[in-house]
């Protein structure tokens, strides 16, 4: 198959690190999430570099990791990227043109739930007061992104058999 890479992309809490780490064990492929990778080799976290480097200064490092992870790349890997990650720069196009990116579309009560365990890590959603509508605004501003995917799932009818099946074909 070569160079193969299989993209998870989708709104923060989708679900893309749990559903990565099962299809890459399924398929024996790599994984990475893309957040650890930005953080362990920035030498911070990433609510640490948004507090550093506010959102944009962020999305610059996190490009320019995407960009050597694809391009340093030599075996099949499921990467599981940030919410943002395919709004900046052309990191849509160049997911898209080194393998398969796959929306995972969640809804925003599942995705306020899951959030509302996990404020703290998160500092898109960290201190907003109104969490659905923040999201919602959210989803908006990223849907365009989102919808050039080469796959859209919904959340709830994600398995790994149905993604590695999608993905295979």
């Amino acid at each position: 198959m070569g160079r193969q890479m299989i993209f998870l992309i989708g709104m923060p809490a989708a679900g893309k690190t749990y559903w990565g780490k099962r299809l890459s064990e399924k398929l024996g492929w790599k994984f990475t999430d893309l957040d650890a990778f930005v953080t362990e080799n920035e030498k911070a976290t990433v609510p640490a570099l948004f507090a550093m480097y506010g959102e944009a200064g962020f999305r610059e490092r996190e490009h320019k990791w995407l960009h050597q992870l694809i391009s340093e790349n030599t075996m099949p890997a499921v990467i599981a990227c940030g919410g943002g990650t395919p709004c900046y720069f052309d990191n849509i196009a160049l997911m898209k043109a080194a393998g398969v990116v796959v929306y995972i579309q969640v809804a925003t009560p599942v995705l306020m739930q899951r959030l509302f365990e996990d404020s703290t890590s998160r500092p898109l959603v960290s201190g907003k007061s109104d969490i659905e509508v923040y999201l919602n605004e959210l989803l908006d501003r990223r849907r365009y992104y989102y919808e050039q995917a080469h796959f859209t799932l919904a959340g709830e009818e994600v398995t790994v058999d149905g993604i590695a099946k999608l993905i295979l074909l």
